[in-house]
């Protein structure tokens, strides 16, 4: 942009003072003008947990300036900030959206959220701002003098927030002063208060009426800007919508973790990052301080949760706090035993009722010396798996056993003080607020386990990345799967996104052990053992998949902070790449997932090594394929194990099966019952979700 002739203007004319216009002047909206304001709704919504959907709030915001335009005779951008501020208050508590006690925090929210939305989408227009500098240096004083909505102190923030604060010698705001540039009252006000003369003044602007006309008309010089050009591109903004935007984005990760430079399956940074989203939001809603991250898979989760709080906060003080609780299936089993002649071990019993006697001593670690003894004193094989083994006689002997009932009343004591002293060390008031857990899922094993070893009593709920089992719920352990849920039933989009749940586990690994159970003496009050082909396989690869994952997660963060999407839509673009993940498995992520799978190690039960995939059973193969025909996203978590099973026993075979063939059906299917039949039949509600 060349803007010698208003250097000439100026200097030829002597001006001593310039007025500036904002928008389209000095900063350039990447976005349509009232898109920011829905921006504002998205980050009111998440950071007070409003029950409310983006486009609710944007609507009802709109309504407050339409209704006060009326009320108070002025023109939108002459509104007084706070007036607005006490007119959207009122319609959400009426509308049983806030109570009144949250209005306090909903108005010291409101401006910061402001600003926060303007800055996202704003850029600086550096040939105008390099003018205004270079006359400032030659003693020319700079005044801001816009038709905004906010407040004085908005305007500051955004100034501060571009690096250009010192730039001006004082700010005014249509809104602050109840006149306009458009009606052409702002300028005399200013022009007294200032005690200047109109011909000593320059007004610089884009808008041809509110910056030009109006300002001669006032007795001021004026310069008007190149206009068009940005007309023609808000009116372009206003077309397109989130979900085509959403989906173009989830694509692009897709596309770009699917290059040979890529670690195979950096993609599922798209569900990770969409549950830590979740959480955040889950997390305000409900009013959590604190949520503890269950190890391993925590660790990892802990970090993407920070690095989201880190970026999407806007009250510092409203973090909530995150801990990382170190646990597992097997340690959990040790803190919530209770006295032999009562404990029932109900997890043991449902997930493996034929247990060896090793395994059963293996799982309440009983040392291996100690072990050999009781096994001996029972005369029987210890690695022979015992089927009913809780209800068999072998069962009942090893609870009379002498040696056996020592270890195991000393063995639960000490686990149970190392535990209280391990939680009371996060200085989190659980008697007050219960205990928030987090974790990839999938039943709420280790949930149960913390409620029971508070004798039910404190409330325990879990928030998973999924929720694949049902166990018996109650109001003091309720449970949620944030990306997919069996509760309270299961849908199509569960059922796509929900397959391969393991890789969800492995993806997510840290970089120690598994807890065992807990100790006083030990460092963090937890004995762990690290498996060797887990160490390896988290040194070698699953570091560096995290790493590159994590790098992904901050693109995502910047590209979906300008985006107003609902949850629905980013469920339906998570489904479409779940498919595309499933099917399309080349070479080198069979490689990989092989290499996974010898890394993949249950520390409760039998110890197995490697992941298991269980085929379907087929009892009538007419019935199932009709059924797979209707509703072939229910056997889709059979599919995604197709190709590696195939790779593993004929490479030729796996490369020619045609799922491409197979992910255009899915795709017709899903059209023709939800956009066909849902409009014709019932048969949604009796055959499909």
């Amino acid at each position: 942009m060349s803007l010698n002739q208003l250097h000439k203007e100026i200097e030829e004319k002597g001006i001593k003072f310039l007025f500036t216009d904002y928008y389209d002047t000095i900063v350039h909206r990447r976005v349509h003008p009232n898109y920011t304001q829905r921006i504002w709704a998205k980050l009111m919504i998440r950071e007070l947990g409003l029950p409310i959907s983006i486009d609710e709030l944007y609507f009802i915001r709109q309504a407050s300036v339409k209704y006060l335009i009326g009320k108070l005779g002025k023109e939108d951008v002459e509104i007084p900030y706070e007036a607005l501020k006490q007119e959207i208050c009122k319609r959400l508590i009426n509308a049983d959206i806030i109570s009144i006690d949250e209005k306090e925090a909903f108005i010291s929210l409101f401006e910061d959220a402001d600003v926060r939305a303007e800055s996202s989408v704003q850029y600086l227009n550096q040939d105008v701002l390099d003018t205004l500098k270079y006359f400032k240096s030659k003693g020319v004083k700079v005044y801001l003098v816009s038709d905004f909505y906010g407040s004085k102190t908005l305007f500051e923030k955004l100034l501060v927030h571009h690096g250009i604060s010192d730039v001006f010698d004082e700010v005014y705001s249509s809104a602050e002063l109840e006149k306009s540039k458009h009606a052409g009252t702002i300028y005399a006000p200013i022009l007294s208060e200032l005690s200047i003369e109109a011909k000593d003044v320059i007004m610089i602007g884009d808008n041809l009426r509110s910056d030009y006309t109006n300002a001669i008309k006032s007795g001021l010089n004026a310069y008007q800007l190149p206009h068009k050009k940005y007309l023609k591109k808000n009116k372009r903004n206003n077309f397109g919508n989130d979900k085509k935007r959403l989906n173009n984005i989830i694509n692009d990760v897709y596309k770009t973790c699917n290059k040979r430079s890529s670690i195979p399956y950096t993609e599922y940074i798209v569900f990770y990052h969409t549950f830590i989203e979740r959480m955040y939001e889950t997390a305000k809603r409900k009013k959590l301080k604190d949520l503890f991250f269950l190890s391993r898979e925590g660790q990892y989760l802990k970090k993407l949760f920070d690095s989201y709080q880190d970026f999407a906060v806007i009250d510092e003080s409203k973090k909530i706090k995150t801990h990382y609780l170190k646990i597992s299936r097997q340690a959990s089993l040790q803190i919530a035993l209770k006295d032999l002649d009562v404990e029932n071990f109900g997890y043991l019993q449902k997930k493996y009722s034929n247990l060896s006697v090793d395994d059963f001593l293996l799982a309440v670690n009983c040392p291996e010396d100690l072990k050999k003894q009781i096994i001996s004193e029972l005369k029987v094989d210890g690695n022979t798996v015992v089927e009913g083994f809780f209800t068999s006689t072998i069962f009942k002997n090893l609870k009379e056993n002498t040696k056996f009932k020592a270890h195991y009343d000393a063995h639960r004591h000490a686990n149970h003080e190392a535990f209280k002293t391990y939680i009371n060390s996060f200085n989190s008031d659980i008697e007050t607020n219960g205990i928030s857990l987090v974790d990839i899922g999938w039943g709420g094993t280790m949930q149960e386990s913390i409620y029971k070893f508070f004798n039910y009593k404190i409330p325990v709920t879990g928030y998973y990345l999924g929720l694949g089992e049902i166990y018996d719920i109650q109001p003091k352990t309720q449970r949620y799967g944030l990306n997919f849920s069996l509760l309270p039933y299961t849908d199509y989009n569960d059922s796509i996104i929900m397959a391969n749940m393991q890789l969800y586990e492995q993806f997510s690994a840290a970089d120690h052990g598994s807890a065992l159970g807990y100790s006083l003496d030990a460092k963090d009050y937890t004995l762990e053992y690290h498996k060797p082909e887990e160490k390896w396989l988290y040194d070698n690869h699953i570091k560096a998949h995290q790493e590159e994952m994590f790098t992904l997660h901050k693109g995502l963060l910047k590209r979906l902070e300008t985006l107003c999407y609902s949850e629905e839509n980013m469920q339906n673009a998570m489904t479409k790449m779940a498919l595309k993940v499933g099917l399309f498995q080349n070479t080198k992520k069979l490689k990989f997932l092989d290499t996974l799978s010898h890394g993949f190690y249950q520390n409760v039960g039998n110890n197995q090594v490697g992941i298991t995939y269980k085929a379907p059973k087929i009892e009538n193969p007419i019935k199932y394929g009709i059924s797979f025909l209707m509703t072939p996203e229910k056997n889709f978590r059979y599919l995604v194990k197709l190709k590696p099973l195939l790779y593993k026993k004929n490479k030729l075979i796996a490369a020619l099966t045609p799922m491409y063939l197979i992910y255009l059906y899915y795709g017709v299917n899903k059209y023709v019952r939800f956009k066909v039949l849902n409009r014709l039949f019932l048969l949604k509600y009796n055959m499909f979700k």
